[in-house]
């Protein structure tokens, strides 16, 4: 067992120091970023409402697209996805488990690859691949001189059991698993008010059945004044993000989206003037 841990060096301190820039910079982008996003941990995004350890309420719906053994079993893959990319970051740049972490990295965006990026053209497959060439060495090597596991194996410290990992995952699935999602409405109440040859006004938005590519159409209970939409989305969130657009046009022009934070009922009513920076 301690050989799967027992890091391989290389002639020179540098050469190991080299080596381990990817690693540490694959696992901090994973744990601070990429993984937090998705995987509740101290540090995740209040936004995201993200109990500890739960995985982000949409992820399995994304995994059971892509069929197969996923469909079957989207919350399991989705959690561990996102543990691998969350925990398994941690472990990368403290240089510890290091060649489990790196597998479950290199898993999981293999995954990312081919199961949901492949289809959407080279550029977007780069953040995932360039996961994957960082985490290989790293699969191979181990921490190399600068990680926990060499200090471990080297001072004949008691290394992890298969079964205490076991149990640490068991330990770790215990708090939480799917964030909980409900139906949040909200009521947009836009003015146009000034702008002349009024002929759609939309909004657009992140979350479903929102979206940034086109419109959903508000409609006028005052003519080329006053606009009104109506949007459910089912979320786990504590905001959501739009923009209006005016004849196919967005406002807010490199300005940042709209936010709006759902309040305690199942209802928010959201007031706005088109073009104008909310307060």
């Amino acid at each position: 067992m301690r050989q799967l841990f027992r890091p391989l060096t290389l002639p020179a301190w540098w050469q190991d120091a080299l080596l381990a820039l990817p690693r540490i910079v694959c696992g901090y982008l994973l744990a601070s970023d990429f993984g937090a996003a998705k995987f509740g941990l101290p540090w995740s995004p209040p936004d995201n409402n993200l109990g500890l350890f739960e995985v982000a309420f949409w992820f399995p719906n994304d995994v059971a697209a892509y069929g197969g053994i996923f469909a079957l079993f989207p919350n399991f893959f989705a959690w561990m996805g996102a543990f691998s990319e969350a925990i398994g970051g941690i472990l990368l740049v403290l240089g510890l488990l290091t060649r489990p972490a790196a597998f479950l990295v290199c898993c999981t965006m293999l995954v990312a690859v081919f199961m949901q990026q492949w289809q959407e053209g080279l550029w977007n497959m780069l953040p995932a691949a360039g996961f994957l060439w960082a985490a290989l060495p790293a699969l191979v090597l181990g921490s190399g001189r600068f990680g926990l596991d060499y200090l471990l194996t080297k001072t004949k410290l008691p290394v992890p059991r298969p079964s205490l990992v076991a149990l640490a995952l068991v330990a770790l699935l215990l708090p939480g698993c799917v964030q909980p999602a409900h139906d949040k409405t909200v009521v947009y109440l836009l003015d146009v008010s000034g702008y002349p040859n009024v002929q759609q006004v939309g909004v657009r938005g992140r979350d479903k059945p929102l979206t940034w590519d086109s419109d959903l159409l508000l409609t006028p209970i005052k003519k080329d004044s006053l606009y009104r939409a109506v949007v459910t989305t089912h979320t786990g969130y504590k905001i959501t993000e739009v923009k209006f657009t005016l004849n196919g046009d967005f406002e807010l022009k490199e300005k940042a989206n709209r936010r709006i934070l759902f309040g305690p009922a199942d209802t928010t009513v959201y007031r706005a003037q088109f073009d104008v920076v909310p307060r």
